[in-house]
């Protein structure tokens, strides 16, 4: 058990874990996105609006699996730092057996209270019998999802990044050649699409469990006397990061029902522009995951200076990434516009985020990592207060004021001008908490 990350060049680090945690955290959206256009083609209306309705009761599943990897791999990180192996592997069994039992009472709510939720969702009909078969196959493998992630975790939490995301291809991999024998050759339909993401989740589960146990050896039989002390440490950075995450779905809400005040093409184009976000900027996504093993192995190895690189580096990652990326969305405007058929009417909105406001990535990319490092160096709380934050205070007055004042486009620049103040706060905050640890080390 190496702690790479403890030298060599940061920024080489995060670039390789950044770019592979890339093509991994693509391969997710993939899976839903061939759900979807396979079930497409039946040409139901019901059965797309159905995948829409589950599709937000899995975005919440997914995003508290998402916060029990990142404290995963926060935890194992500093293990793996501090070179203590036979720790480590009382620690990986401590979280798996954590992970489970924090998803079955939440997995049981959802099947129970499914039909008011999907109510609430708006979801009616057919659609809503759709849903419901959709998600009483998938629901139940919510253990499963949520580990297989977190054997995700500990392959990067050691530096592997390339077993992380063959985790997550292999996902979308069986989802994807699936798909369409259970849909088709078989007949099944919403259910097909349901039983092949039921397959791929197991498939994910077995390969990682596969890296953590017999390529990596880092598992062992739980060690009770040790048990508690570990789930209180993982607690104070999952529940957090899980809560951090949780949050984004408040500021969407909000600016789609803003958006809605001025007519359907304005919820067009910020239905294009949202769909362009995860995939222009998906390295800035994958970026936050990436780091926290590079902070946690340097805190574990009690390396601040090198914390401290892992910060200014990160950010640097960002400005350069944002150079790449709003630049090809400026000069790729036209194509997009026509790719999408946009109307003359949502043009403007288009136009005005592709050359210039999606620069507001920049500060996103800067909050993004100064909540990683806050989840990696025992500070989680901040990290759920700064975007807690960023989704209320910071965005929803700032948003209405730029709606009243400059329309569409002023949403657009509220947004940017919520975004620039967090990302500083935040950055702030990080310096102070990475000085404070000097202290305490000093």
């Amino acid at each position: 058990m190496q702690a790479k990350f403890t030298q060599g060049s940061i920024f080489k680090h995060i670039s390789v874990m950044t770019f592979a945690s890339t093509i991994g955290l693509l391969a997710i959206f993939m899976v839903d996105l061939v759900d979807l256009y396979w079930l497409s083609l039946l040409g139901v209306v019901e059965l797309a609006a159905a995948i829409g309705y589950a599709g937000s009761i899995l975005f919440f599943t997914q995003s508290l699996s998402i916060g029990l990897a990142i404290g995963c791999g926060a935890l194992i990180s500093r293990a793996v730092g501090s070179g203590d192996q036979t720790r480590t592997q009382e620690m990986v069994a401590h979280i798996f057996i954590s992970v489970a039992i924090v998803c079955l009472p939440i997995l049981l709510a959802l099947l129970v209270f499914m039909n008011p939720i999907l109510e609430m969702l708006g979801a009616q009909g057919e659609a809503a019998m759709f849903a419901r078969q959709y998600l009483f196959i998938i629901l139940p493998t919510m253990p499963v999802m949520a580990i297989a992630m977190s054997c995700g975790g500990v392959s990067r939490a050691l530096g592997f990044a390339k077993q992380s995301m063959w985790l997550t291809l292999i996902g979308g991999f069986v989802n994807a050649v699936l798909d369409p024998f259970f849909i088709f050759t078989l007949d099944l339909g919403v259910q097909g699409a349901a039983i092949a993401t039921l397959i791929s989740r197991f498939a994910m589960l077995a390969y990682g469990l596969w890296l953590v146990i017999k390529v990596n050896q880092l598992i062992t039989w739980p060690n009770l006397a040790k048990y508690w002390q570990d789930v209180k440490q993982y607690s104070s950075i999952a529940l957090p990061a899980s809560a951090t995450n949780l949050s984004t779905p408040i500021a969407v809400a909000f600016v789609t029902a803003s958006m809605a005040q001025f007519g359907d093409s304005a919820v067009a184009a910020n239905a294009v522009i949202s769909k362009l976000q995860p995939l222009a900027f998906a390295g800035l996504f994958a970026l936050s995951g990436a780091i926290g093993p590079i902070a946690g192995q340097n805190l574990g190895a009690k390396n601040v200076d090198r914390i401290f690189s892992t910060l200014k580096e990160s950010v640097k990652f960002v400005l350069l990434y944002c150079v790449v990326a709003c630049g090809l969305l400026f000069v790729l405007t036209g194509f997009i516009i026509n790719v999408f058929e946009i109307s003359d009417e949502s043009k403007p909105l288009v136009k005005w985020f592709c050359f210039g406001l999606s620069t507001v990535f920049v500060f996103n990319g800067i909050t993004f990592v100064t909540n990683a490092m806050f989840n990696n160096l025992g500070a989680a709380k901040w990290a759920t207060i700064f975007n807690f934050a960023k989704a209320t205070i910071f965005t929803i007055p700032f948003v209405s004021v730029g709606a009243h004042y400059g329309g569409p486009v002023g949403i657009f620049i509220g947004l940017y001008i919520g975004a620039i103040i967090i990302a500083l706060l935040g950055l702030w905050k990080n310096v102070s908490v990475i000085k404070q640890i000097e202290l305490e080390n000093a």
